[in-house]
């Protein structure tokens, strides 16, 4: 090849990028990336859970003491968790579980619409050990105040205990996913 030719091509080479740049930031290219967006929808303003301690359906208790410094992953169901509540439940785990190195720093928890027993407290364990399951009417008081909760939903709960984040029953878990990552990512901890 000849020597001055290549000498053209490895100036080119190096001044592509520079020149793309520049275009790119000048006022004769429009052009912008488009923004992120949300794939839930943002609670606006953020509702913060109450004061809650309720008895969950493997003998122990969760309380909003035990959400708060963590991210929690919140599913409400309108009604008793049948068949398709739990293959929600495990669609929020694998959420959860694909976290990588966030995985400690998120909580799971299942809120139905009947009292659960302890078979489904034992099968919903069974997908995630920190997967608490709560419901009935000791649950009333807290599910009045989250926004949707008779369609039940997903919810992105904040380490402050704020309902920051809805999805509908049949999102699709990555938009779940890719939320929270973000939000992990942005979350600047002491």
């Amino acid at each position: 090849m000849n020597p001055r030719l290549t000498l053209v091509l490895l100036f080119a080479l190096f001044l592509a990028p520079i020149l793309v740049a520049v275009l790119l930031n000048s006022r004769w290219v429009e052009w912008e990336p488009a923004p992120e967006r949300s794939h839930g929808e943002l609670i606006e303003p953020v509702v913060p859970l109450p004061a809650f301690e309720l008895a969950t359906a493997d003998g122990g208790s969760v309380a909003r003491e035990d959400l708060l410094e963590r991210w929690t992953l919140l599913q409400v169901e309108p009604g008793p968790c049948a068949v398709d509540c739990q293959e929600r439940a495990y669609l929020l785990r694998q959420v959860r579980a694909a976290q990588n190195r966030h995985v400690p720093d998120i909580d799971l928890l299942l809120i139905t619409g009947d009292a659960p027993d302890a078979t489904l407290g034992a099968r919903i364990r069974e997908l995630d050990p920190v997967f608490d399951v709560v419901g009935g009417p000791d649950a009333a008081p807290l599910r009045a105040v989250i926004p949707g909760a008779e369609t039940g939903g997903f919810y992105i709960v904040d380490p402050q205990g704020n309902i920051m984040e809805r999805f509908g029953l049949e999102t699709d878990p990555t938009g779940i996913r890719k939320d929270l990552r973000r939000l992990l990512t942005w979350t600047v901890r002491e």
